[in-house]
Order: C-alpha cells, then structure tokens, then sequence
C-alpha cells in the first residue's frame, strides 16, 4: 500500500473518530477562535459532579452529646490543618438542621434510618454507629472527598470551603431545609384531637432521636395530646401496663423504650417517623386507652408486683447474712473485750448478766431503728424507679469490691498475717474510742449500769456502722424492695436478732464462768473463715442487687 493511501485511511478513520474537531478545522477562521474561546471557558468551570475542593464530613448531634463532644475534640489532633477533612458539626436542637438531616435520609435511601446520635455523613452514606465512625479513620480524608454534590449539601460544603479550623458548627437557614408538604391528609379541626403516648427513660441514646421525630410531628399538628411516661417510674410502670394488656404484649421486664403508641397500634424497637405516625393518627378512631387517671389500687398492685423478687431472698438468707454479720470481727472483738472487762472489774454473774443484755438490747434497738429509718428513705423513693435502681446497682458493685477485699483478708491471715493487718475493719484509733467508751459507761454501779449498758450499745452500734453496714445496708435495701410492709419489717427484725445472737452467747458464756480468753482465741483463729464466709455473702448480695437493678 502507498503511503498516499495509507495517508488517506488514516485521515479518514480519525475524521470518523473525531467529526466534530475535523468540521471544526474545516470551518472559517472566526468560527475556529469561538470554539477555542468555549474551550478555554470550559477549562475554567469546575465539573458539575466535581469533588469540593476540601473534604468534609458532617456530624449531625447535640450540644450535650458525649460522642459528639469527643469526636470534635479528638479531630483536630487526627488531621492537618492545611488539608485535613473539616468536621461540620450541625446541632439538632436547630430545628432546620434536623429537618436537613430527614431530607438527606430521603435522597441517600439508608437500609435503615439511625435510632439515636450522632449520625454521620461521611462520604455518600450515613452512618448512625459511632464505632463503626471510628472503623474508617484511616479512610476519612478519602471518603470525605467523595460527597454527592447534592443541592441539600451546598451550606455544609461551603462551610467547609470557608472553614479556617477544622470543627466548625453550622445552622442551615430555615428555607434550604424544609421539607417537602407531607403527603398525609391533616386531621379536621372538627374531629377528635389527635392522642399519642409515649414512654422513655433517661440516658437512654434512642429516645433522642425519636423526640427529635414527636417534635416535628407537633409541629404539624399544633393541637397533638402527647402523654410522656418514664418507664423508670412507678407510674410510667402502670401505664406501659396498660399497653401491654391493651396489645396482648407479653409481660416481662423487657425494656421497650422509646416506644410510641396511639389507640390502634404502636411503635417499638425501631424509629417511628413523623409522617408514619401521622398517618397512623389520620386513620385512629378509638379514645385513648391511656387516659383514665391511675389510681391508688393500681399503684398498689404495682408495688406488689415489684416485690416478687423480694421472694426469692428468703427467710433462710436473712438468718444467714443476720449471723454472718455477727461473727464480723469488728462486732465479735468488740462483745468480746466488753464482757473481758466486766470480768477485769470482778463483777459479778449477775451485774455481767444486766450489763451484757443491757448491751445486746442497745444495740438491736440502735440497728432496728437505723434499718427503720433507712427503710422509710427507701419508699420515699419508691416512686424514681430510676434512682431506686441506681442504688441497687451502687449496693451491687458496692458488693463485689467488698468481696474481693475480704477475699484479700483471708489470704493475708492465713498467709501468716495478723488481724490488724486486714484492711476491711476498724482502724486502731476508732478501736480505741470503743474501749474507751466501755470503760466509762461500765464503771457505773447499782441501777444505773442498765442505762449506761443500752446507751453504751447504742454508740458502739454507730462507732461500728460502718464496718457492720457492709452487709446490713445491702440486706436491707433487698428486703425493702417492695417497700415498706409487714414482712419487711418482720425480715429487719429478724436480721437484727441473728446479729446479736453471738453477742447474746458470748454473754451467756461469761455468766457461767467460761473465760473471755477461749472465747477471744475461737475468734482469731476462725477470722480467716469468717472472712471467706462474708465474701460469699457479699456475691450473694451482689447478683440479689444486680437483679434488682436490671429488672
């Protein structure tokens, strides 16, 4: 082939490659310099579907979020200034930054719409999961490039371009995020208003962002009657209750907060939008089950119900915790000097007799009255259900520590320590005080010794409250979670009397002539055992309040 030929196919494969360039060379000069002008014009103007000249991530959030508050602290130490992502944080309690979030959800399709905050753009996808956020730190300066340039973004995408930090908060303006008109038919200002009711408690994440979802509904619908309930309360209890009958739900103690419910149906487990449960409302006919007032009979019945669990810590594990606490060392030493003392004076059997019960009695009465008190403080409380539970949950971990430590106590004793050396106890200084006190209060003769001997067990009690409290304060808050009632008073009372019992033996021993000595070298050599025996109780004590916090 010559090269006259192959000259000619190759022009004539490229004009019909290229037939606009080649019209273009064959047009009239004034022609030829517009098109390279449009060129150059285009050479200009970034691509519509171009990345924004700086990556961004959005951090939809609240003020009093957590997450978010370390996420924007810990993102100026992950990136550079000068070309990191700028974290765009749009606080929700802008009503329009919310809104702006629900348009965004509409144009990008999630499987599922995040239940709580924050909730992250990041890229073309939301992500509601904090951890799965900080799974793709490594990939946020590329992802953060990767944003669909969507008119929704443009405010964030500017403020990103404008940023000359790298956490900056944002309020969209009002017009560049409402929402399209709801499809769904608004109730008639003539018919029944519109009755929610709703159940939250506090701290829990899901609940913000449905509230975020009740608020925008009533914005819609001005005259909403929405009746909010803590389940952690008492009567929040009642109400879900009713629900569950009204439903057919099963009534267990599983937590179904947020959940929303209207006289037809409801909502729990998943985020329940504005426009779902306005179109829930529209088709509602019935009165809202809800609405009766709850009454005396109901809260009693409630109370009931929460005392089952009272049940389960049987008469069997009163006694046992009542004696255990009795053999502690801090009460065992303390009975036994008393009664060392009595004999160190030569008094006889029976002034020791009027002395050591006089003691014993003084001492049920200050416990008796101690748990009274705090029984009294913990109905008063019945009614926040969520602090009831926290000091459940306090008594519980309270529990565990306490074990571990007397654990540690009897490795020390049986490893060659002495008793002095646990660190579960009284120190020598309050030690001390008792004796002291002792001697005073026992140098007394004829009929005051009675007096003297009650008042003496009422401030050896208080001396000693805070190493016998260990396990009473646990005890008593079991007993006591129904509230106060014949069997938790009765359970108290017999508590006390096991608590005393080896005190009351320990004086019957020193009437009938048995020396202090013995009873003093039984209780040294038996610490260890008593503390391994206290431990098991605190573990007992701590899954009784680990239920009862959790229920």
């Amino acid at each position: 082939m010559s090269s006259d030929a192959v000259h000619t196919y190759s022009a004539g494969r490229n004009e019909r490659r290229w037939p606009l360039l080649h019209a273009t060379l064959r047009a009239p000069l004034p022609l030829l310099v517009l098109f390279l002008l449009a060129l150059a014009g285009m050479a200009q103007t970034p691509a519509a579907d171009a990345a924004p000249a700086r990556g961004f991530v959005a951090l939809f959030g609240s003020h009093d979020c957590d997450d978010c508050a370390a996420v924007k602290k810990q993102w100026p130490e992950a990136f550079d200034l000068v070309d990191g992502p700028v974290l765009v944080f749009l606080p929700i309690e802008h009503a329009p930054n919310y809104a702006l979030l629900n348009r965004l959800e509409d144009a990008l399709q999630p499987e599922k719409k995040a239940e709580s905050f924050p909730i992250f753009l990041v890229g073309d996808k939301l992500i509601g999961d904090v951890d799965a956020f900080y799974e793709l730190a490594d990939e946020l300066p590329t992802l953060s490039k990767k944003t669909p340039t969507l008119p929704l973004l443009a405010d964030i995408a500017q403020a990103a371009a404008a940023a000359d930090q790298l956490v900056v908060e944002l309020r969209v303006a009002a017009s560049h995020s409402q929402p399209k008109a709801s499809p769904i038919t608004p109730l008639h200002a003539t018919e029944q208003s519109a009755q929610l009711l709703y159940f939250y408690q506090k701290g829990c994440a899901k609940c913000s962002r449905q509230e975020k979802e009740l608020a925008v509904l009533r914005d819609t619908l001005p005259d909403l009657q929405l009746a909010s309930y803590d389940v952690a309360t008492l009567d929040g209890q009642i109400i879900l209750r009713r629900a569950k009958r009204h439903f057919s739900l099963a009534d267990d103690n599983k937590n179904l907060a947020p959940m929303v419910c209207w006289p037809t149906g409801y909502v729990t487990g998943r985020l329940a939008s504005a426009t779902e449960l306005q179109a829930a409302l529209a088709s509602s006919t019935l009165g809202a089950f809800w609405s009766a007032p709850i009454t005396d009979a109901e809260r009693r019945n409630e109370k009931q119900l929460q005392g089952r669990l009272l049940k389960s810590f049987t008469v069997g594990v009163v006694i046992l915790a009542g004696l255990i606490d009795g053999f502690n060392p801090c009460a065992f030493a303390t009975s036994v000097f008393l009664i060392g003392y009595l004999l160190y004076l030569k008094r006889r059997p029976r002034e020791i007799a009027v002395v050591g019960f006089s003691f014993c009695a003084g001492v049920f009465l200050a416990y008796v009255l101690f748990g009274v008190g705090l029984s009294f403080l913990l109905d008063t409380i019945s009614d926040m259900l969520w602090l009831k539970k926290a000091i459940y949950g306090f008594f519980a971990v309270a529990a565990l520590v306490l074990a571990i430590g007397h654990l540690r106590d009897a490795l020390r004793v049986r490893s060659g320590g002495k008793a002095s050396d646990m660190a579960l106890g009284l120190s020598n200084t309050t030690h001390r005080k008792i004796h002291d006190r002792i001697k005073n209060l026992t140098e007394h003769r004829s009929w005051l010794m009675l007096p003297a001997a009650v008042l003496l067990g009422v401030i050896v009690s208080s001396m000693e409250l805070a190493c016998t409290g260990q396990i009473y304060l646990p005890t008593l808050a079991a007993i006591n979670a129904a509230g106060i009632n014949l069997r938790a008073f009765l359970l108290l009372i017999l508590y006390n009397l096991c608590f005393i019992l080896p005190l009351v033996g320990i004086t019957g021993m020193a009437i009938a002539g048995i020396g202090t000595k013995a009873v003093a070298a039984w209780g040294r050599k038996h610490v260890a055992t008593t503390k391994i025996a206290m431990a098991a109780l605190f573990i007992a004590i701590a899954v009784v309040m680990g239920v009862l916090a959790f229920s």
